[in-house]
Parts: C-alpha cells; sequence; structure tokens
C-alpha cells in the first residue's frame, strides 16, 4: 500500500506538536495508531523521517522534505474535498425606491440568480433619506437612489439613464403620435407619479420653456396606469418602474425627450454587490424595450 492522507496528516501533527502523544490528541487518535502511522510511512519510504528521545521527536533532514511535500499534498486534497460541499450562501440586501423595486431590480435579481446560484438576495423599499441610513449603517449592502448619497469615495457609484415616458389611454388622440409633444401631453392633463419624478419633471420641463403643472398626483406608477387605463387621466413615467405595456395603455417617448438618473450605490470590495450594479447598469433601455410602442403605436386592447 502507498503513502495515505492519515500517515501524512499524523506526521505533520508530530512535526508540529513535537510529540506522538499531542499530535494524537489533536487529531482524536491514540498515540499507539499515531506511532504506526509513522513507523508504516517510514517503511514505505526506507528512510527515518523522525527522530525519537526524552526531547520529543523532531523531524530528520529527509522528514522535512518529505513534510514539505505533504503539507502541499493536504492542500490540495482539501482543495478536492471542497468542490464537493455546497458553495456557502451570500447574502446581499438591496434597498431601491418603489420605480426601481417594480422592474429594474427583479430583472437585475433574476441574472444573477442565473449567474451565481448560491446568492441569497433580499429586497427592502425605501425613500432615498431612508436607503442612505441603512446603506451607512450596513443595515443594506446595496442602494438604488434617484438622488446621489454624498459620501465621499466610501461606496462606489454607478448611473443609470431612465427614461421618462407619456402614458396615454388606448383610444387617445396623442397615443396616434410617437413622440409625443410635452405641450400637448401637458395640455391634455397628466399625472405625476410621485416620489423624485415631479422635481425631475419640473426641472425638464423649465429647460424646454414649459411650467409643470400635473392634473394629478399620485403615490406610485401602478396608480397612474390605472388612471390612465381608465381614461382618467394621461400620465408621465420613467420606463425602467414598467415591465411591459399594459393593456389599454399606450407607452410612447416624448418630444423632446425627458430622463432621470437612478443612481447604484455599494461598497466597493463587495463582489456579489458590484455583480449586481453591472447587471442594473447594462439593464436593456427603454428604446429597446418599448421599440414596438413606438414604431407600431402598439395599443394592448
Amino acid at each position: 500500500m502507498g503513502v495515505t492522507v492519515n500517515q501524512l496528516e499524523v506526521l505533520l501533527a508530530v512535526a508540529e506538536r513535537g510529540s506522538f502523544t499531542a499530535a494524537a490528541v489533536a487529531l482524536g487518535i491514540t498515540q499507539s495508531a499515531a506511532s504506526r502511522a509513522v513507523a508504516t510511512l517510514e517503511r514505505h519510504l526506507g528512510v527515518p523521517l523522525l527522530t525519537r528521545g526524552i526531547g520529543g521527536a523532531r523531524l530528520t533532514a529527509r522528514g522535512r522534505q518529505v513534510a514539505e511535500h505533504a503539507r502541499a499534498a493536504l492542500d490540495q486534497v482539501r482543495a478536492i474535498e471542497a468542490l464537493s460541499r455546497p458553495e456557502p450562501a451570500q447574502r446581499l440586501r438591496i434597498g431601491a425606491g418603489a420605480s426601481a423595486s417594480s422592474h429594474l431590480v427583479p430583472a437585475a435579481v433574476t441574472r444573477l440568480a442565473e449567474d451565481w446560484p448560491a446568492s441569497d438576495v433580499l429586497t427592502v423599499q425605501g425613500d432615498d433619506d431612508e436607503l442612505a441610513g441603512w446603506l451607512a449603517d450596513a443595515t443594506i449592502d446595496l442602494a438604488v437612489t434617484s438622488t446621489p448619497i454624498d459620501s465621499g469615495d466610501h461606496y462606489a457609484r454607478t448611473e443609470i439613464t431612465d427614461d421618462f415616458l407619456a402614458a396615454l389611454p388606448g383610444r387617445h388622440p396623442l397615443a396616434q403620435l410617437a413622440p409625443v409633444p410635452l405641450a400637448d401631453l401637458l395640455a391634455a392633463g397628466v399625472a405625476d407619479p410621485g416620489g423624485t419624478c415631479g422635481p425631475n419633471l419640473a426641472a425638464g420641463f423649465a429647460a424646454h420653456g414649459l411650467s409643470w403643472q400635473p392634473a394629478h398626483l399620485v403615490r406610485d406608477v401602478e396608480t397612474v396606469l390605472a388612471m390612465v387605463r381608465a381614461g382618467i387621466t394621461a400620465g408621465i413615467l420613467p420606463a425602467l418602474s414598467v415591465a411591459a405595456t399594459p393593456a389599454g395603455v399606450a407607452l410612447l417617448p416624448l418630444d423632446p425627450p425627458l430622463h432621470r438618473t437612478l443612481h447604484v450605490h455599494h461598497a466597493p470590495a463587495d463582489e456579489l454587490a458590484g455583480r449586481l450594479a453591472a447587471f442594473l447598469a447594462h439593464t436593456e433601455p427603454a428604446s429597446s424595450r418599448f421599440a414596438a410602442a413606438r414604431t407600431q403605436r402598439r395599443v394592448s386592447s
């Protein structure tokens, strides 16, 4: 029989502890079993590996050479054994605002799960101030905010451009246009989806000489879509908050185009958060996802 893992483990344990007794205790075997393992190894190799005396056991010159190879061999054995163990789950805690939580974050998490099956993802929703606080006290690992978090160089930051789209009832005259003029949309009566979209839209309209005066102010994208589908109002929505064109609603680009910027923050050393940030940054743009709505003025019914 050739050299065994057990023999190498005993040899190294004796060399590190200086006695068979201490080595046996560390390995959970009897002293006689430890002595037999080393003796068998020495017979197989044909050379003494340890000197034994009142002062304990010490490696011989050849023993030191064998011990060096034994350490490398045992490292390889442990690496092989590790391959059969399930990869420990890596937890990633994500915080995002309402609109990013509806489509952008779930789509990126799905991609992350495909590439990193051992990931364990938890998503929480909050406003920008809450997200900044949670990130600062390590309650979350990654935050998607509509305003940048002022943290110096403490966080890595990725920026995502999110187009605003006109949301119109399917039979509305403006639904036949692509893109939809800002002034015409405003005159038709429009709903503000709430959050930080209002200030973004106000700045965007002002840049084109228009005053942002929504007819309705609501708190979330789903409510705007429900009102549009019912024919109550038109709306303006961030594209990344909508997964697909809902039935009875037309989603169309604006003329001139308006957009907002989302900010993804995470610790630079967090590999899993960095991977998700990359997926978020490469989310399919609205220009692709709603191409059919533009070119065909598609209206689901």
